[in-house]
């Protein structure tokens, strides 16, 4: 039990959202183009490139010469990657960037086997990205100078160390200055070790074009968000609306049996309204059927009348048909239609009593309770509901087998197709059930 009430909330809530789809597909697609717009002014962005070469580095006096040669091009992008080079950038560069900004903004390249470094950097300003790459590769070189110069400084010391001992030791000779003059070439080449970490080969320059990455999944994540607001929108739109909707919601909060009419000139949907209302055909019958036409929609009361006419014609019945507009209120407030007006009357099969909006509803009222046999009330989307339930109290005079609550789809119906007799039938039929 619990399962299949669970099911019709479920099918019933999904009901509302399909009938809402035009406010989901509004909501989507603004989401949509708001994500965009969002997209293009946050999401673009100018990609900036500086190329520099990378320079040995001899801190080791005793190391051969080749192996002092060697580069290794994987470590030397680890360090231009590191966040002790961003956060010296980030200091030259002043309040303009961050470290975690200029880590997370970059890229280093480096191909194996060469001594480039190439530093990319994306930002949404063409001069801040060149400035931040140019930034990132002066630090990288100048963390890369002072670590060669702090390493060599040590190898200094020692030289010094051993350049006064074979000074003050007093032994000439030609071995002492053979071995003072290396070691002062030696401490002179250690001395200049940071002079040259290496140089830029391509500065970078303000980017004139911009890229639009990310655009892609701008416009998905604005789908998916407009997708769920549009499904929030539909259903929250349908809780706060007073408007009739459709005939479900109709038949829901009234709790009557609704016939659905696709528009007002189809004859066939008058048909069936006739039917249910007047029965079968009885010839030669004394009484005549006052029916009452009452339209809260856009559809004019005088233009059902008329059609209701013509299928009472078809169907071999007299009928008369006029509105209360042209009866004076106080007549109705003493019990219109008197008795010499009834027998006018006398020989018709039905008199369609017309029922403007404007009619206060204890007049109407007091036609179901005095000469009303049966109502038909018209109703369409744009019908607040409160109006009808308002207007169905006042019919307690009729039964309820009696009155026939349509709701008409569509107002206006001259270039409309006829709907098929088989929906008509079918709603007919459901509203018998019903009663």
């Amino acid at each position: 039990m619990q399962e299949n009430e669970q099911q019709l909330l479920l099918s019933d809530l999904w009901r509302r959202i399909a009938y809402r789809w035009k406010t989901v597909c509004i909501v989507a697609t603004i989401t949509v183009i708001a994500a965009l717009a969002f997209g293009l002014i946050n999401g673009t962005s100018y990609s900036a490139k500086t190329v520099l070469t990378v320079n040995p580095l001899t801190t080791n006096p005793f190391s051969s010469a080749t192996a002092s040669q060697q580069i290794n091009i994987t470590t030397e992008r680890a360090i231009l990657s590191s966040g002790e080079v961003a956060r010296r950038a980030a200091e030259n560069l002043g309040q303009d960037a961050s470290a975690a900004s200029l880590t997370e903004n970059a890229s280093i390249e480096a191909p194996q086997g060469s001594q480039v470094l190439t530093v990319t950097v994306v930002d949404t300003d063409p001069d801040r990205a060149a400035a931040k790459a140019n930034a990132l590769a002066a630090a990288y070189l100048e963390f890369r100078a002072e670590g060669a110069a702090q390493v060599a400084d040590t190898y200094i010391k020692a030289i010094d160390k051993r350049i006064e001992s074979l000074t003050q030791g007093g032994n000439g000779g030609s071995s002492t200055d053979l071995a003072l003059s290396d070691l002062i070439n030696q401490r002179n080449d250690l001395s200049l070790v940071a002079e040259n970490p290496g140089r830029i080969i391509g500065f970078a320059e303000p980017a004139e074009n911009r890229s639009y990455s990310g655009m892609a999944l701008y416009a998905a994540a604005g789908l998916a968000g407009g997708l769920v607001l549009g499904l929030i929108a539909a259903v929250v739109r349908d809780r706060l609306s007073r408007e009739t909707g459709n005939a479900k919601r109709l038949a829901e909060s009234t709790g009557w049996p609704v016939l659905t009419l696709r528009h007002p000139s189809d004859l066939e949907g008058m048909r069936w309204i006739v039917r249910s209302q007047m029965g079968a055909v009885q010839r030669g019958t004394s009484h005549t059927k006052a029916m009452g036409v009452l339209s809260l929609g856009r559809t004019q009361e005088a233009r059902i009348r008329s059609l209701l006419s013509q299928v009472l014609d078809a169907r071999g019945q007299r009928s008369h048909s006029l509105s209360l507009a042209s009866v004076p209120p106080e007549m109705l407030d003493r019990g219109w239609p008197d008795a010499s007006e009834r027998s006018s009357w006398t020989g018709m099969d039905a008199v369609l009593i017309g029922i403007p909006p404007a009619v206060q509803d204890t007049r109407v009222a007091l036609l179901c309770d005095s000469f009303l046999d049966s109502i038909i009330l018209i109703v369409d989307q744009a019908t607040p509901l409160a109006a009808v339930n308002r207007r169905l109290e006042f019919f307690d005079g009729i039964d309820q087998e009696s009155i026939c609550l349509v709701f008409m789809q569509k107002h206006k119906g001259h270039s409309e197709s006829p709907s098929k007799p088989g929906s008509l039938e079918r709603g007919v039929k459901e509203k018998a059930d019903a009663l």
